[in-house]
């Protein structure tokens, strides 16, 4: 009798816990055009926080140049192009050093993880850029950015 009853109640207690499935819904591997928009818009964001933070005039010893990527007036394809060449300058030459004025460009935080994860989407390859390029102080590199990505947030529906 006390085996019956002992029984009744794993079955019961068994019956009542919730199943889950470790089957998650496909996603697909393109985002939709909102989730340009957002990432776009993040990045806006966090390049005006980068810009506001980084010192306009540093020490001769911490001065950074990157090449001079022609960012103004690309249609869509050049864009793309030119977002992958900038993850690569600023991974390169910026993400790596160690001073505090330089936290933004590192690649575990949010301006350089939305910048790959957008050019992870987009770009099948990557041109590199000409090593003999004119070079500008990362300040500029940053401002001229920031315009570029404006324009492809406001021309994103």
């Amino acid at each position: 009798m006390m085996k019956t009853i002992l029984l009744l109640a794993v079955a019961v207690f068994v019956s009542s816990t919730p199943v889950t499935t470790s089957v998650k819904p496909h996603t697909d591997k393109t985002p939709a055009r909102h989730t340009d928009k957002a990432l776009l818009g993040e990045l806006v964001d966090e390049l005006i926080v980068a810009i506001k933070d980084f010192p306009k005039v540093l020490p001769k010893e911490k001065l950074i140049f990157l090449k001079d990527l022609q960012m103004n007036g690309l249609d869509h394809k050049e864009r793309e192009v030119l977002f992958c060449q900038v993850e690569q300058e600023l991974k390169t030459k910026v993400s790596g050093l160690s001073d505090a004025i330089f936290d933004h460009f590192r690649t575990d935080k949010k301006l350089m993880r939305n910048l790959n994860m957008y050019n992870k989407y987009h770009v099948k390859t990557c041109k590199l850029t000409d090593e003999k390029q004119d070079k500008i102080p990362l300040h500029d590199f940053l401002k001229n950015l920031l315009a570029s990505v404006r324009n492809a947030y406001s021309q994103v529906n």
